[in-house]
């Protein structure tokens, strides 16, 4: 019996919410599993751009295994909720999207500017409404006989 008893990020099509973040500064959005896998994109981006970006992304992401350690925690303590990564004209956004999952976007503008702090409200505003489906399954190794 699985966990999740409804529709996932890695079995739903969740492109159209994600275009809803476009606008206001917002270039692209990417949602990808913690594996690294991409769930959904925003349109305009190549399959190729997808990928990198969402590995790019997972590996930023696992970085709280590595920090819990200078924290002196169990990497359980240390949750992440979202991170900014200021690239002086353009803000990514990085934040945790449910089980297994993230969100990423990429907006025009500097940490402080007012592009990032709305592509910012909307975003958590995204991930709280859709909850749970934005989770992803975690991947099963198939045992060869």
């Amino acid at each position: 019996m699985t966990d999740y008893q409804h529709a996932t990020a890695d079995s739903s099509d969740l492109r159209p919410q994600l275009n809803a973040l476009l606008g206001e500064g917002v270039v692209s959005a990417v949602l990808f599993s913690s594996d690294g896998l991409a769930l959904a994109a925003t349109d305009g981006l190549g399959r190729d751009e997808v990928e990198r970006s969402c590995a790019a992304f997972a590996s930023v992401a696992s970085l709280q295994h590595t920090f819990a350690d200078c924290c002196r925690t169990d990497p359980g303590n240390l949750l992440m909720r979202y991170q900014i990564m200021d690239f002086t004209n353009y803000t990514v956004l990085l934040m945790s999207a449910g089980a297994n999952s993230g969100l990423g976007v990429a907006v025009e503008g500097d940490s402080i500017s007012q592009n990032v702090q709305l592509a910012l409200s909307k975003a958590l505003k995204l991930i709280k409404a859709l909850g749970p489906f934005l989770a992803a399954r975690e991947r099963q190794i198939l045992a060869r006989a």
